[in-house]
């Protein structure tokens, strides 16, 4: 038997749904993406995080089975950075302590209370720099203080410059960095179960910085 005719709005629809599809495939191919730019290029100014596309996440040793992985869902970072001075920049980091997620919701009540991070007494912990190292032509090295439950010591980041450019998004010159770093959690009072639970803590940084003050799009945007 044939096949019945497609009834004209169904046609309509069709078409309809097919060119919305052909569309949005398009525009992946329309926002540009961040160029590679040298850190002597960059724009002078204050930057600020952009909290939507922020990560900041650690890694610990579980009794030599896995990696446990979490994060701080928190953070706010500020960045002052002069391309004639790279070494005179300033890095700020103020992280929520009780924003700690590791989607095991109990265990994250255990470690907000006083046996942990002890968040009612200690809601913060701030990373301020001290040094700034340009290693590489996108990379570099910020050692500062970090204060963490109550204490604080050094603790030394190796940055990478992902890329730079006015985003289409948000209309402002952006930065994209990736960061690493180790840290011993003992050294900041938290040190309980190892060496079953490994000492050492990885972090891994994630984040986008927009140009704020005066800042808007690029001078030769």
């Amino acid at each position: 038997m044939p096949l019945r005719p497609l009834l004209p709005e169904v046609r309509l629809a069709a078409c309809l749904g097919l060119a919305l599809a052909l569309t949005l495939g398009a525009c992946g191919y329309l926002v540009p993406r961040a160029s590679p730019v040298a850190p002597a290029e960059l724009p002078a100014g204050a930057y600020r995080t952009d909290p939507e596309h922020a990560s900041l996440l650690f890694k610990i040793d579980h009794l030599g089975f896995s990696q446990l992985v979490g994060r701080f869902d928190r953070f706010d970072a500020s960045l002052d950075f002069d391309p004639t001075q790279p070494r005179a920049a300033r890095l700020s980091v103020l992280i929520d302590a009780a924003s700690i997620d590791l989607n095991l919701p109990k265990f994250e009540q255990d470690l907000r209370g006083p046996d942990w991070f002890d968040v009612a007494r200690f809601p913060q912990a701030r990373f301020q720099s001290r040094t700034i190292e340009i290693t590489g032509d996108k990379t570099g090295r910020v050692t500062g203080d970090l204060t963490l439950h109550g204490v604080t010591a050094p603790v030394t980041l190796d940055v990478t410059l992902n890329g730079a450019g006015d985003s289409l998004i948000t209309g402002r010159y952006t930065l994209g960095f990736a960061a690493a770093g180790t840290l011993s959690r003992s050294a900041f009072g938290l040190g309980a179960y190892a060496p079953a639970v490994g000492d050492q803590v990885t972090l891994e940084i994630h984040t986008e910085f927009e140009r704020t003050g005066a800042g808007g799009p690029s001078p030769s945007g």
